[in-house]
């Protein structure tokens, strides 16, 4: 059978372990009177309000940027909605332009006043009206002519009937 087991030795809780007498630290020396006592809360006081300083300053400066490129964005959009109203009024006389332009070309191009201006320039229409064609080899098919037909409208108005060489 086996030995039952024995139990460990705890030391208090409360007691403190016992030290080499060269590990104890020696004593602080004593300040005089003129030296300032808080020297490190201070210093640390100074560092912490440093950190604070430049916190700040760089929030004042990301705020900044940020409220003044709301600024410039703004303004731009104004400029270009001043430029759209710009080129909305031009485009508008421009059309309006037109219209009055197409009114005065459909005016001066109307048959009625084109006849009475050549009339008072002595200008009249002919007595009769006679088709002069230009000698040579290859003649052109008459306007209104079908090409791919091979006919003109002279040849379907021939009084013989007959078939056209060539179809």
């Amino acid at each position: 059978m086996s030995v039952p087991a024995q139990p460990l030795s705890r030391p208090d809780r409360g007691a403190v372990p016992e030290r080499d007498p060269s590990e104890i630290p020696a004593p602080a020396p004593r300040r005089s009177a003129a030296e300032p006592a808080v020297r490190r809360p201070a210093a640390r006081a100074r560092r912490t309000r440093r950190h604070h300083v430049g916190f700040a300053l760089f929030a004042s400066l990301v705020v900044g940027g940020i409220v003044f490129g709301i600024v410039v964005l703004n303004v731009l959009l104004a400029q270009a909605a001043f430029r759209l109203e710009a080129a909305q009024r031009a485009v508008s006389e421009l059309s309006q332009e037109h219209v009055e332009l197409v009114r005065e070309q459909a005016t001066l191009s109307a048959p009625g006043r084109i006849a009475a201006w050549a009339i008072r320039r002595g200008m009249r229409l002919p007595d009769d009206i006679r088709i002069l064609h230009a000698p040579g080899e290859g003649q052109a098919d008459p306007a209104g002519a079908d090409p791919s037909s091979g006919t003109s409208p002279s040849d379907s108005a021939r009084s013989d009937g007959g078939e056209v060489p060539g179809t």
